[in-house]
């Protein structure tokens, strides 16, 4: 049902109004003139009736049982007016002046719906039985072509009128959708906006671990080997730490530096920086190291050979701080886009369940795992610990 807003109901009904009382007045007069008070008083509570119907009308539509009140009694009311002895042949404007105002009202109502083509056809009806009762034959011809004539333009003004606010009420429905979808647009780019913060953040707290927390351990530890090897007086051994442990700082400092303004190059030979990962560990830490690199048309991402690195880091890290270890086992494996990478120990092991919450070593390595779409699988016992970090193999 379109919504009367929609349709210009005063002025429409006005016209109506100011139409059929100009009607009334020639249909009075000729009454008067011919001395038939009966049906000048009856034509004046018809009228009134008919117009008066418009006037409810605009109020009252919606309901479904008015509009059977309402259609059925204008009907009554215009063969009704149509019947009464006019002096002067008023019939045929009368008749289709009422039929047409009715047809023009149910498409501004309805607009161009089939209740209001189903109205229109039976008004059309309507006229076609009545004018064939007012005319002679001969007439009947030149009389309809003249109110579908008339009638036509007004019907098709009616209908276009209403096609335009048909379009109207589309591009108000299409802006309130837009308006609605850039609210949405815009809620979930703040939403986004929000998890990329949030992944930085996270990404950077890795990248600093891996970088800062890892080099600040190793120096660490070479500090103690040199102050070991000073209280034992094997200066040559200690000067020769100090020389490993400058430059552990400078590359610390280097990989912190790029991590922050995210300008790191990725490794370009992920052998060569494994061994060398492992050479530093050793020489810091004195364990034994067994290497078993095989690579083979690496394919592997910049990215994912810098989360690589980082894995073996870490865990090397975490052999020398708890493990307790005297000797670590690596073997890389690299094929195509295919990488496998284990780190095995014999140190004391621990409880791969135990709550991790603050380590941010384990949790880095999960989320490295993660981001690169690889698994990560810790085992771990009295008689060492393994950690295999996989990626590309079901």
């Amino acid at each position: 049902m379109q919504n009367k807003k929609q349709f210009v109901g005063f002025p429409f009904y006005i016209f109506i109004s100011v139409l059929l009382g100009m009607i009334a007045v020639l249909g009075l007069n000729d009454l008067w003139k011919s001395g038939a008070t009966f049906h000048f008083v009856i034509c004046i509570l018809l009228f009134l009736a008919h117009i008066g119907l418009y006037w409810l009308n605009l109020y009252q539509f919606q309901s479904e049982r008015w509009w059977v009140f309402y259609y059925f009694t204008q009907t009554l009311l215009v063969i009704a007016l149509v019947s009464l002895p006019y002096g002067t042949n008023i019939h045929i404007t009368l008749l289709g002046s009422a039929l047409i105002s009715l047809i023009a009202e149910s498409l501004g109502l309805w607009g161009n719906t089939r209740r209001a083509l189903y109205l229109g056809l039976f008004f059309l009806a309507l006229l076609l039985v009545m004018l064939y009762r007012l005319v002679a034959p001969v007439d009947f011809g030149f009389a309809l072509s003249t109110l579908l004539i008339n009638g036509g333009f007004i019907v098709l003004f009616m209908v276009v009128l209403n096609q335009q606010l048909a379009e109207r009420q589309k591009a108000m429905d299409l802006a309130e959708s837009l308006e609605s979808a850039n609210a949405k647009l815009a809620a979930s780019a703040a939403k986004i906006e929000s998890l990329t913060l949030q992944n930085e953040r996270q990404r950077m707290a890795r990248e600093l671990h891996d970088t800062l927390a890892q080099g600040v351990a190793g120096l660490v530890l070479q500090l103690e080997a040199v102050k070991a090897h000073l209280g034992a007086n094997r200066a040559e051994r200690a000067a020769a730490i100090v020389e490993q442990a400058l430059t552990r700082a400078r590359s610390t400092l280097a990989e912190s530096r790029a991590a922050i303004d995210d300008l790191r190059a990725a490794p370009a030979n992920l052998a060569e920086f494994i061994r060398e990962k492992i050479d530093r560990f050793t020489q810091a830490t004195g364990i034994p190291c067994e290497m078993e690199i095989s690579v083979n048309e690496n394919q592997l991402s910049p990215e994912t050979m810098n989360h690589t690195l980082n894995v073996l880091g870490e865990a090397l890290t975490n052999i020398v701080r708890h493990a307790q270890a005297t000797k670590v086992q690596v073997k890389c494996v690299v094929q195509n886009k295919n990488l496998d990478l284990e780190i095995r120990d014999n140190g004391k092991g621990f409880d791969v369940n135990q709550n991790s919450s603050g380590h941010y070593g384990l949790l880095g390595m999960h989320e490295r795992a993660r981001l690169t779409g690889g698994t990560l699988a810790i085992e771990s016992n009295a008689s060492g610990t393994c950690i295999q970090f996989i990626l590309g193999r079901s």
